[in-house]
């Protein structure tokens, strides 16, 4: 695993590696600071039971990878959420032989109903403490990783 802060636009020409996959993750806090994760249903790629962030992969018709993380937040939440989003960070993760490339975006929940709109993949959504992430034993470390690399800025 790793993190690059980035400052301004994105750039991934010095990623270059074997059997690489583009995707976007939301990282979502509340104005008190709890971050929202979904748990995983048994339908979804991996981590099924688990909490991670909203995530899924870039698709060839997303405009850019704003587009392609409001996309993700519609599908997986709904368009009732009032959230706030800016580009934050690239992330680095190898999983089941596949370089993943996420681009992070930090994300501020105002409000909105939180909707389970792919009940197969999403069994509901839940704000954790930073605390109560890094010891919780159903939280994904991809996520707990992630949630520690922001807060470090």
């Amino acid at each position: 695993m790793e993190y690059y802060k980035i400052n301004g636009e994105i750039d991934l020409s010095k990623f270059n590696y074997p059997n690489q996959h583009l995707a976007v993750i939301a990282h979502i806090v509340n104005e008190d600071g709890a971050i929202l994760l979904q748990k995983r249903g048994n339908m979804a790629r991996d981590n099924a039971g688990i909490y991670e962030d909203v995530s899924g992969a870039v698709e060839e018709f997303d405009q850019d990878f704003t587009a392609a993380i409001k996309r993700e937040i519609k599908e997986e939440i709904g368009d009732d959420v009032q959230i706030t989003l800016r580009k934050e960070g690239i992330y680095h993760l190898y999983k089941n032989d596949i370089n993943w490339l996420f681009i992070i975006f930090l994300g501020t929940y105002y409000g909105g109903a939180l909707k389970i709109m792919e009940p197969d993949k999403c069994l509901g959504y839940k704000f954790f403490t930073y605390e109560e992430l890094e010891a919780s034993p159903i939280v994904s470390e991809s996520s707990k990783y992630l949630a520690k690399m922001i807060r470090r800025k």
